[in-house]
């Protein structure tokens, strides 16, 4: 089963999480680090690989994203196993039947040394988290988690959970196409401001991205919604929440499809204070290569 999706922001994405990885992995093997068993989570796994193809499905909605020429590639998964320091445990979490399938298949195949060390849960990813979460001894284990949705799958409270373990470095692909859902006038339909309210974790998005203001013409005052939703206003509004749970972030990076429409922000966040600012700048130093 082809699982299809990327193009040249994808390879930037996983190149610089491949990096972090390696680095992680490194810091880990050595020295009073290499007492943690270390995790590598994948939230939003699939088959393993990938296909860069044709109809790539935007974050919001269905429309085709844009085209790009189909060749097999590593997917996030595959890399992480594919370390030359790999994990202690890996954990790929996958919805779809299918795919949970094919990516057991994989590791089978390919990294079959790693097999005992591999968990796929075929579920939500917010529901395998929390659990997974709740069932860690974070005295003895440190992790990377890479969430990395097709949209607005991911609940905020998920990711408070993570920030709660004090031993998760966070990397979070957040959807930018967030902003097609904020009107011009405000008048948001009410399943969708209630996903709103479920991904920022406050209903202060309200406020932030909508003012009030007044103004006037030859009948006099009148009040206006003006709506400020940049991609700016956006990515500052999502590292803001993030730090608000976190010990410390690195500045995110605007992923860009072929027509230079954005798409998501890569952020990093580091939820252990001892640990965060080697980690935060390693991330820095990545997502400006």
């Amino acid at each position: 089963m082809d699982h299809v999706f990327g193009g040249s922001w994808t390879d930037d994405k996983l190149l610089k999480l491949a990096k972090y990885l390696r680095a992680y992995r490194s810091i880990f093997s050595h020295g009073r680090a290499s007492y943690y068993k270390t995790w590598y989570v994948d939230a939003f796994a699939g088959t393993g690989h990938r296909v860069p193809s044709a109809q790539v499905k935007s974050a919001v909605g269905d429309e085709p994203a844009y085209v790009e020429a189909a060749d097999y590639l590593e997917g996030s998964a595959k890399i992480a196993l594919g370390l030359d320091s790999p994990f202690d445990h890996y954990l790929f979490v996958e919805k779809s039947r299918k795919r949970a399938e094919v990516l057991e298949s994989t590791i089978k195949a390919e990294f079959p040394s790693l097999l005992s060390r591999v968990r796929i849960k075929q579920e939500d990813a917010n529901t395998a988290l929390c659990e997974w979460c709740k069932a860690r001894d974070w005295k003895k284990e440190r992790a990377v988690v890479f969430l990395d949705p097709y949209g607005m799958q991911v609940d905020w409270k998920t990711v408070e959970e993570l920030a709660t373990t004090q031993a998760v470095d966070l990397w979070y692909l957040f959807p930018l196409g967030v902003a097609r859902l904020l009107t011009r006038d405000g008048n948001i339909d009410e399943a969708w401001a209630r996903r709103l309210n479920i991904l920022f974790g406050v209903e202060d998005w309200k406020s932030r991205f909508y003012q009030t203001v007044t103004n006037a013409n030859l009948f006099g005052e009148y009040e206006e919604t003006v709506r400020d939703a940049t991609v700016e206003n956006i990515q500052s509004f999502i590292e803001e929440r993030l730090k608000t749970k976190f010990a410390a972030i690195a500045p995110s990076l605007v992923l860009r499809n072929s027509k230079s429409s954005p798409l998501f922000a890569f952020c990093f966040a580091a939820s252990n204070e001892k640990g965060a600012p080697i980690a935060v700048k390693i991330a820095k130093d990545i997502l400006k290569s």
